[in-house]
């Protein structure tokens, strides 16, 4: 019977001198690698010739003990090792037989403590952290999956009511006859552990309210790893903490109504920032940006900015309150924020001089990879179209945004789907121009190919409901064209034509189908079909094609494409770049 060796299998001292023989290792490759880097040849120093022979019989020692301890901890216990020296040539043969792999035979888990009592629950939690066991009968028993199943299993025992529990004892019984290995494990529960009152820690700028709203754990509840982690990302989601944790004191003797404890790192209440940059769309930019985040002294959470470009100048504020949990009666525990901006934007896009003033109030629910915004805006514009008159529009409109994002990586998508539905309406009896309802769905979709490449899907729908666009805003309308659109057609220039400038529609329909070959981790290069168009009648939506090709460079903001497209109806190349993310 053997015992199973140690785990750690740390290489030898390798500075760099001069080999006092070479080394032929005639064993299977997996093997042949591990020896090469854990069992090197000696080395020696100044180029004496003479230190070879003294060199050897310390090596082949360590080589009749490491080279077995290692084929051990890859399952094989029955191994045979020979070395042969041809001392003319200056050389070691290795001869290796790794022998049977063993497997896991009999596996055998019992408890003791609390969950070693009678009960179905009980009976129950022990048959899922049996069945859950990351060991199985005829599995290789290597030392690595031994290590880490003894890991995961100790833990599954911790996740839930016994935050004290541990492995007792584990023990791997070998047999080389039959080249099986007999697992043998004892839990220890120690008591069931219920929740205590919550304690906040480390607040010193920020009010203890911000935290509390987050609390929703009840003192008497049952114990739970996942309930902490929930806490600790909800209010590591808010603005004003760089680190937060939760936890509780693993005390048998505190077990019922154990005390918990949120330790918080506070981030600065202020900060702002200016940059600088260049897009197809909107030209030459810069932007100047500045948070507080105690707005007010009352851990309000500021965020503006002031951007202007060749295009276009918007500035914002926006005040965030600080998040709670909403506990409606089809989602519970499901965290929310609110808050009320204010916007100003003027710009001059396709001769079309837009002004627009906007106020709004939201409450926006997320949970994982799920977004809910709902509120209400009022919003003001003025365009003055090269060649048309001037036009007022205004509009009191609720306004719901959902947004579902099953994808791999928000900032590198591989696979998966963003899906972003918008409703808004507007009634001239409730402070709108004009009665309308804007319905509008985006649908992306990254289905990899092969180890490498990928293919992208994009529909792009919406539909203004009214009896003509005027007295709409343009904001509830539709144009197309630019880097994130129909490529082949710049920026907002797809809509209605008004005088000598466009403007929005009441009908959308775009697409686009592109192949992405990625040559390496970080470069890549891509083909692409765009088509589609806005308009203010469905007769009216040609399908306005566009093909090219691009190059893509994977950022930390994103994957950057730098894209060349050919528009189908004018005849022209057009160049964009974007950086793609999961929005």
């Amino acid at each position: 019977m053997w015992a199973v060796p140690a785990a750690a299998l740390g290489p030898l001292d390798r500075r760099e001198r001069d080999e006092a023989f070479t080394v032929t290792w005639e064993a299977p490759k997996e093997f042949r690698d591990l020896f090469e880097k854990f069992v090197p040849p000696p080395k020696r120093s100044g180029g004496e010739e003479g230190r070879a022979a003294e060199l050897r019989r310390p090596w082949v020692i360590e080589v009749r003990k490491r080279v077995p301890e290692i084929a051990a901890s890859e399952g094989y216990f029955s191994s045979t090792v020979e070395v042969r020296f041809d001392e003319s040539r200056g050389e070691a043969t290795v001869r290796f037989d790794p022998g049977p792999l063993t497997v896991v035979g009999d596996v055998d888990i019992a408890f003791e403590g609390d969950l070693a009592g009678e009960g179905e629950e009980r009976e129950r939690r022990r048959a899922q952290i049996r069945s859950g066991f990351a060991m199985r009968p005829g599995q290789a028993f290597r030392s690595a999956d031994w290590e880490g199943a003894k890991t995961r299993l100790e833990q599954s025992l911790t996740d839930r009511d016994y935050a004290a529990g541990s492995l007792l004892r584990s023990r791997a019984d070998v047999d080389e006859a039959s080249a099986k290995a007999r697992l043998t494990l004892v839990l220890s529960s120690g008591p069931p552990f219920t929740f205590g009152e919550v304690t906040v820690a480390g607040l010193e700028r920020y009010p203890e309210h911000i935290v509390r709203r987050l609390v929703d754990i009840k003192p008497g509840e049952r114990y739970s790893r996942d309930r902490l982690e929930q806490m600790q990302r909800l209010v590591q989601a808010g603005p004003w903490f760089s680190s937060v944790v939760a936890e509780i004191e693993p005390d048998p003797a505190k077990a019922d109504h154990a005390p918990v404890k949120l330790t918080v790192v506070e981030r600065a209440a202020r900060d702002a920032g200016v940059s600088f940059g260049y897009g197809t769309d909107d030209g030459v930019r810069a932007e100047a940006t500045y948070r507080d985040r105690d707005f007010l002294g009352r851990a309000l959470d500021l965020q503006s900015s002031v951007k202007a470009s060749q295009k276009q100048q918007i500035g914002y504020a926006d005040v965030y309150l600080p998040p709670g949990i909403w506990t409606g009666s089809w989602l519970t525990q499901m965290p929310y924020k609110d808050s009320l901006g204010v916007l100003t934007e003027h710009s001059i896009i396709q001769d079309n001089n837009f002004t627009r003033l906007a106020l709004a109030a939201y409450r926006h629910w997320y949970v994982e990879k799920f977004e809910l915004q709902a509120g209400l805006s009022y919003q003001i514009e003025k365009q003055y179209p090269t060649g048309a008159a001037v036009n007022y529009t205004r509009a009191l409109a609720p306004v719901v945004t959902v947004t579902w994002r099953p994808v791999d990586s928000v900032f590198d998508p591989r696979k998966g789907g963003v899906l972003n539905v918008q409703l808004a309406a507007g009634s001239k009896s409730l402070g709108s121009g004009e009665d309308f309802l804007k319905t509008y769905m985006q649908y992306q979709y990254w289905y990899p190919v092969g180890k490498m490449d990928q293919l992208l899907l994009r529909i792009e729908l919406g539909r203004t409901f009214a009896d003509s666009r005027e007295g709409i805003p343009d904001d509830f309308l539709f144009t197309a064209g630019g880097s994130r659109s129909n490529r082949g057609y710049a920026y907002q220039s797809l809509g209605v034509q008004q005088g000598s400038a466009v403007v929005g529609g009441r009908y959308l329909e775009t697409g686009t189908v592109e192949y992405v070959h990625w040559l390496d981790n970080t470069w890549g290069a891509a083909a692409f079909m765009d088509v589609g168009t806005a308009a203010d009648s469905p007769e009216k939506l040609d399908a306005l094609k566009s093909y090219g090709i691009g190059a893509r460079y994977k950022t930390p903001a994103g994957p950057f494409a730098l894209d060349v497209a050919y528009a189908d109806r004018d005849k022209k190349f057009r160049l964009s770049f974007s950086v793609s993310i999961a929005f």
